[in-house]
């Protein structure tokens, strides 16, 4: 529904409209709360004979999200690309990982799905939703706390009164700004290259990744045989593989895969974007809840940011849910401490995880690449620590939303 100022004060009020602010929007409307949307864009379409760049590989947890929200449907049927095995090595030693979905007794590992197919869809589900107000092309400028809730003000002169803020915006949150929330940023020196490229042997469905001397590569499969690349390297190899034309940069990147894709023969555009990774030193504060990269980033090797925040988002959501069914108020600080006490720490491991990653395969201390490798060929001997890995991973395993139960469906 589109916002129309009525002087009414909204339950939740939700900075950034990407899919985590979208689907907490949805989730919460769903309970009948009364949500304004502040999206920074205009409302996101989808086009069939259009790629997007921007890919995310969703895993069993969020796609049961989306089931849930009722929007698993639509997305599907524009474009999903499941994987059913996944291939790490490390390029130096040699030590290599595989998970297969039939050896994990699952359906499939997780699907590749362009960012346009997600938010379109979640659009599509908002302006259905009577308890929802969207307001499109405005980011939250400042906000007032006062006795009984708070007053925002946008850039495209909206005025807004809610109970609860929740920060949606990014990496670069305004919300998390406003609420003098410091965050622990972990600078790691490395820039990534995206890019659709196509290989002369179809990627099987396979999602295939190399820990390199200068960084990583992943190749995630999309349709018709192509491929989603996501390059992660030191700034001296970014600048050098940005500088190369495309029959130079094809073959970089058939010689970096070993030739065990085939020969890339086709590159798009190349994008990139700077790495960051930061925890938010607190994800609450006075009326405000932070979700997804306003609390948090990650490096993409996990492919798990996206996951990350949209279980941040049913967790919300739930937490608020079982406030309101016990007449709390789902603004107050200990409502929105429960949240913070339940995603934080689990966000946690996951970061120190990939930076242990990052030591191992990225340092260049004599010895962390042959430890790494070492330690890959020990795990993929090790069949239940291989499972636990895969299962957390996948959004089986972990203290999970009740809407993310693994007696849920994950298929596609």
């Amino acid at each position: 529904m589109v916002f129309k100022s009525k002087g009414e004060v909204f339950d939740v009020a939700i900075s950034g409209g990407g899919i985590v602010g979208g689907t907490l929007a949805g989730l919460l409307g769903l309970q009948g709360l009364n949500v304004c949307l502040i999206n920074a864009g205009s409302r996101p379409e989808w086009s069939p004979d259009q790629c997007h760049p921007r890919v995310n590989a969703v895993n069993h947890a969020s796609i049961r999200i989306f089931k849930h929200l009722g929007v698993w449907g639509d997305i599907r049927n524009k474009r999903v690309n499941p994987y059913y095995q996944m291939k790490v090595w490390e390029s130096d030693t040699g030590g290599a990982i595989q998970f297969a979905a039939k050896e994990m007794r699952v359906p499939h590992l997780g699907a590749i799905i362009e960012n346009t197919v997600i938010t379109s869809s979640l659009f599509h589900l908002l302006a259905e939703q009577p308890s929802v107000s969207v307001i499109e092309e405005s980011q939250l400028e400042s906000f007032m706390v006062n006795d009984d809730g708070l007053d925002l003000h946008t850039d495209s002169g909206h005025e807004v009164r809610c109970r609860l803020l929740v920060g949606a915006d990014g990496v670069d949150s305004i919300s998390r700004s406003l609420s003098d929330i410091g965050k622990q940023e972990y600078t790691s020196g490395q820039q990534a290259i995206v890019a659709e490229v196509l290989a002369d042997n179809h990627h099987g469905h396979v999602a295939w990744q190399v820990f390199l001397p200068n960084g990583v590569a992943a190749l995630l499969p999309l349709e018709e045989g192509r491929c989603s690349l996501v390059w992660s390297c030191d700034d001296e190899c970014y600048h050098a593989l940005m500088a190369l034309d495309d029959a130079a940069f094809c073959e970089a990147l058939t010689t970096s895969f070993e030739g065990r894709v085939g020969r890339i023969t086709n590159t798009g555009k190349r994008y990139s974007f700077v790495l960051r990774q930061h925890q938010a030193e607190s994800y609450i504060a006075n009326r405000v809840a932070l979700v997804g990269d306003s609390a948090h980033s990650i490096h993409p090797l996990a492919g798990l940011g996206a996951n990350m925040g949209l279980l941040d988002a049913a967790s919300l959501s739930q937490v608020l849910g079982e406030s309101r069914q016990h007449g709390r108020d789902i603004d107050s600080h200990t409502v929105l401490r429960r949240y913070e006490r339940w995603r934080k720490g689990e966000n946690a491991l996951v970061l120190n995880s990939m930076r242990g990653f990052k030591f191992l395969f990225g340092s260049h201390i004599q010895g962390s690449r042959v430890i790494g490798g070492a330690g890959l060929k020990l795990v993929n001997r090790l069949n239940p620590v291989k499972r636990v890995l895969a299962g957390f991973a996948m959004g089986d395993i972990g203290d999970l939303p009740l809407i993310c139960s693994t007696s849920i469906n994950a298929d596609i």
